[in-house]
């Protein structure tokens, strides 16, 4: 999909903008640069998202707060409409955690954490549905990008409190499906999780429907 696209964006890492001679077409950083990235590409990452949104399956790349560099890669993914660095960081995050074999790809699809049609609108894109992509290329998978749905409009849930969050998030995602469609195995994708109260209503409305909710995929933890 991205062959193309090599010659106009060529691998370069992401802090220093050094080029990757040598380097695996997944990596985004040099060695040197990301030696230093706080990486949560392990057990102790899959636990502490499994403690923030309960999924069996729970994996994130990296912790956001202490490097300045990756929170700027954030900020291009989220406001700045980066659609190439969402899917790069996307593919890069299905290459450090794989898909485990106990389920099978034909059956797994990833659903992106949705916008608002409102905020989809201003922003350009939904930056959780390219990072799906670039996971979904990673491992051979599914995207569903309008299988949930965010009913509200305007309930920010930015600088809340746990408890504000999980109030906010009661009946915020809903999911869209034609009658009688097969029940789905389904990762929630988003680009960073901070209390997981946005994953569980995810989660919940895919349950609520007759799905299997797996866990959640993320960039990182805030």
């Amino acid at each position: 999909m991205w062959g193309w696209g090599k010659a106009l964006w060529p691998e370069y890492c992401v802090v220093c903008n050094r080029w990757l001679v040598g380097s695996a077409t997944w990596m985004l950083a040099c060695d040197i640069c990301c030696a230093d990235w706080p990486y949560l590409c392990h057990s102790e990452g899959s636990i502490l998202m499994r403690e923030r949104c309960h999924g069996e399956f729970a994996i994130t790349g990296f912790r956001l707060q202490s490097q300045q560099e990756l929170k700027k890669q954030i900020d291009a993914i989220k406001y700045g409409g980066d659609r190439h660095a969402a899917f790069r960081w996307g593919h890069w995050l299905g290459q450090r955690w794989g898909l485990p074999k106990t389920y099978s790809s034909s059956h797994v699809v990833l659903a992106p954490v949705p916008l608002h049609r409102r905020k989809k609108i201003k922003r350009g894109y939904n930056q959780a549905h390219w990072i799906a992509r670039g996971l979904a290329a990673s491992w051979g998978v599914q995207v569903a990008p309008r299988l949930l749905v965010r009913a509200r409009h305007g309930d920010s849930l930015t600088g809340l409190s746990r408890e504000s969050r999980e109030a906010a998030s009661d009946g915020l995602y809903r999911v869209a499906q034609p009658p009688n469609s097969p029940p789905q195995s389904v990762i929630v994708v988003d680009d960073v999780i901070t209390t997981g109260s946005t994953i569980a209503a995810c989660g919940h409305a895919l349950e609520s429907a007759g799905h299997r909710w797996l866990g959640a995929a993320t960039l990182a933890l805030a």
